[in-house]
């Protein structure tokens, strides 16, 4: 091209820059796309021109520019960046990666790219690049929260808790209102049972966000609050079995001694006959499914968390899994003969939406068997642990089930799993619908 060619694009991009800044979108992007005519490879104005439909949020109009821009040799590369964010925003966690890869071929010091990088591992399951990858973010942009932050999570899922807890300090001291450092510091200490400093953490996330319910759950949880909430916030739950889906399995069977599945199985199946209909009520990874299937015309599994369900997935057991919020509306295509339910019953103070919606949802003569913590005297229905999880009486249990056209089969009083070395006391329950509900 010609000097003075390239001049005129030039002077054209440096009119259009400004008029997109200024928020004159219309006479930027006729900028351009007349440098485009011109020019139709310059992967810089390919991008500009994306971002300017992402500033009006169109997306689906950026995406083939970034697309295009990102596939040019050599690549432009905030194309590179802007389609891996717009990946990551489609949870296309994997599809991001060799864009921030190829971007820090040429650019090793970015730190924010190093942070996305970091949360793409995180996300696809990658565990020590995620770390690695938090670990350069800190280290080329050491005023970045979000990345110290993401570090912290990172050592937290390793178990260096103390590091972790570094991390959220620092990520703390550069942004003091970022709530998330506050509150996963608040849920390392309780873990720690340094509740004091935990309850320090909690106040100040509901100082930035007086409605933050994972906070107030938390508090409550640790005697900070006279009420008892009726159950735990759906978006910490979820959140806490997205993060540990890839090492679910290992860390309860192995270092916690979980076989609540395996005991819950022995005492309902007497009770199981060929072709049931059966739900797996809070499935997550699916840990005792295997059990159930020989007995199964259809084993549908259902849980609040996605990343469990993808582990479920792969044992290639279910006939059907979805995400599913058991506080929500019941809306299954077909009545169950069977509903079973492992160690999600914790997560609950009043069950008694739980076992009306299992009521409803069974066949006449159908069974529902689950656990729960056992609350060591009858003075009150359940109480809420410090450890986020509740215990229920049993005579609440019975009262509950006889409610909503429940009789109960079997009660087994066993340990369910390990906590700090002690076993954790529980009920398995096998209960049978006598009554239309």
């Amino acid at each position: 091209m010609k000097k003075a060619a390239t001049d005129n694009v030039e002077h054209i991009f440096e009119k259009s820059y400004i008029s997109h800044k200024d928020g004159r979108f219309s006479e930027a992007e006729n900028g351009y796309r007349r440098i485009l005519e011109i020019k139709p490879e310059w992967g810089q104005a390919m991008s500009a021109l994306g971002i300017l439909y992402l500033d009006q949020d169109l997306p689906d109009k950026a995406l083939p520019l970034f697309e295009k821009a990102a596939g040019l040799n050599p690549p432009d590369l905030s194309a590179c960046y802007q389609l891996g964010r717009l990946k990551q925003m489609a949870n296309d966690h994997q599809g991001a990666i060799p864009l921030y890869q190829q971007m820090l071929e040429q650019q090793p010091e970015a730190g924010l790219v190093w942070n996305n990088l970091g949360v793409a591992y995180r996300e696809t399951g990658n565990g020590e690049e995620a770390m690695e990858s938090f670990r350069a973010a800190v280290r080329f942009a050491p005023e970045m929260a979000q990345a110290w932050n993401n570090l912290g999570v990172a050592l937290d899922e390793k178990g260096q808790v103390e590091q972790a807890l570094n991390a959220y300090q620092k990520a703390i001291e550069l942004h003091p209102d970022y709530v998330s450092p506050h509150l996963n510091s608040g849920i390392i200490l309780q873990k720690l049972d340094r509740f004091e400093k935990a309850e320090t953490h909690y106040r100040q996330v509901l100082d930035i966000q007086p409605e933050n319910e994972i906070a107030t759950f938390m508090l409550q949880s640790i005697g900070g609050e006279e009420s008892t909430p009726d159950a735990e916030p759906v978006d910490h739950v979820r959140s806490i079995f997205d993060q540990c889906a890839e090492d679910f399995e290992g860390s309860l069977v192995e270092e916690l001694e979980y076989k609540t599945p395996e005991r819950l199985f022995r005492l309902v199946q007497p009770y199981l006959t060929e072709n049931m209909e059966i739900l797996d009520l809070g499935c997550g990874t699916g840990l005792g499914a295997v059990l159930y299937q020989p007995f199964a015309k259809r084993l549908t599994g259902v849980d609040v968390s996605e990343k469990m369900l993808e582990k479920a997935a792969e044992k290639e057991i279910y006939s059907h899994l979805a995400v599913f919020d058991i506080l929500q509306a019941w809306s299954f295509p077909m009545k169950f003969d069977l509903i079973y339910s492992s160690d999600v019953f914790v997560y609950f103070g009043s069950l008694d939406h739980i076992i009306q919606s299992a009521a409803a949802a069974l066949v006449p003569g159908g069974k529902i068997a689950f656990s729960v913590e056992k609350l060591k005297d009858d003075l009150k229905d359940y109480a809420l642990y410090p450890s986020g999880r509740y215990a229920h009486a049993q005579k609440y249990i019975q009262t509950c089930l006889e409610r909503y056209g429940f009789k109960a089969l079997a009660l087994d009083c066993t340990n369910i799993r390990m906590q700090s070395g002690n076993p954790v006391k529980g009920v398995l329950v096998v209960a049978e619908k006598y009554n239309s509900f």
